[in-house]
């Protein structure tokens, strides 16, 4: 099996934003029981969607408008980024959250000279980390009673929703996953199987500790980071440490993918840092739905071997 494409598939979900728990929390865990259902099913097209992308670069490259809305995609996301990382800096050190976000967009884009060569090497290793800590929070959380959030009918918004989440994340770590398998065969394309369907088990855990250990979670920047806090200090500060790293790192492939089709990545950097002041809730509660529902359409035509114009 090819390990390379296991990590390329992790890599579509297994972020900055997945750590923090916000997106699970958006798409998910805040329906409740049925959003657990729903965590599950995206989990299956995840799977279905890395097996898809595995040796078809020219399905995943994509070309005209949908090269700019990739583009965009990663600029939102990269914002969302810096305002975890913002968060995360008032939370841990009681710092402005505008000063952390400015320090790390001026250190990305300082960076994007050097390249990710180096953080792509040590990408296996923070993946270890990241997958280890949410799988050691959640199953501690589902060992423990809590306030669950409510469950509630699932609006089409919803359903679409899941869909779309799994195309949001696909669609970004399409090229990365293509590149990964070229020329691999079949073991490339078990190894992106394999790895997106792990990538969806671990959502699926996610999804189920927010929803079944508490409501309030809804009204945090970082509910993953809250949840591990109701169960100690340690977990806690190892939780922060995942979430700086994933960030730092999730941020330099974010800057330069958008720097691709925004002019360079002085100007990404300025744009992105300026957007991240809004805050990680209403980046990631309204921007996220929205680019979900435009990575539907690409998903779909990627899944019926189309190539999206």
């Amino acid at each position: 099996m090819a390990w390379q494409a296991v990590v390329a598939a992790l890599s579509a979900i297994v972020g900055a934003g997945f750590v923090s728990g916000r997106e699970v929390w958006v798409f998910f865990a805040g329906y409740g029981a049925p959003g657990e259902v729903l965590a599950g099913a995206a989990a299956l097209l995840i799977g279905a969607g890395a097996w898809r992308l595995a040796g078809g670069r020219d399905i995943a490259h994509a070309t005209g408008c949908w090269r700019v809305a990739l583009g965009l995609f990663s600029l939102v996301t990269l914002a969302a980024v810096l305002a975890a990382l913002g968060s995360l800096g008032q939370l841990r050190l009681g710092l402005p959250p505008w000063i952390v976000e400015a320090a790390a967009a001026l250190l990305v884009a300082l960076g994007s000279s050097r390249g990710t060569a180096m953080l792509r090497r040590g990408q296996g290793l923070l993946l270890v980390l990241v997958i280890g800590l949410v799988a050691l929070t959640a199953v501690i959380s589902l060992g423990h009673s809590g306030s669950p959030a409510t469950a509630k009918p699932l609006p089409l918004a919803a359903l679409v929703g899941s869909v779309g989440y799994a195309a949001f994340n696909l669609a970004l770590a399409g090229d990365g996953i293509a590149r990964s398998t070229a020329g691999l065969g079949a073991p490339g394309r078990r190894g992106a199987l394999i790895g997106g369907l792990a990538a969806g088990l671990l959502l699926t855990l996610e999804a189920m500790a927010l929803a079944r250990f508490g409501g309030a979670l809804g009204s945090v920047d970082l509910p993953l980071r809250q949840l591990a806090q109701a169960h100690g200090a340690g977990l806690a500060a190892a939780v922060d440490l995942a979430v700086a790293l994933s960030a730092v790192s999730a941020a330099a492939s974010f800057l330069q993918a958008a720097a691709e089709v925004f002019g360079g990545p002085w100007t990404v950097a300025g744009i992105a840092f300026a957007t991240s002041t809004l805050g990680v809730q209403p980046i990631v509660d309204q921007g996220y739905p929205l680019m979900a529902a435009a990575a539907s359409i690409w998903l779909v035509a990627t899944l019926r071997g189309e190539r999206p114009k």
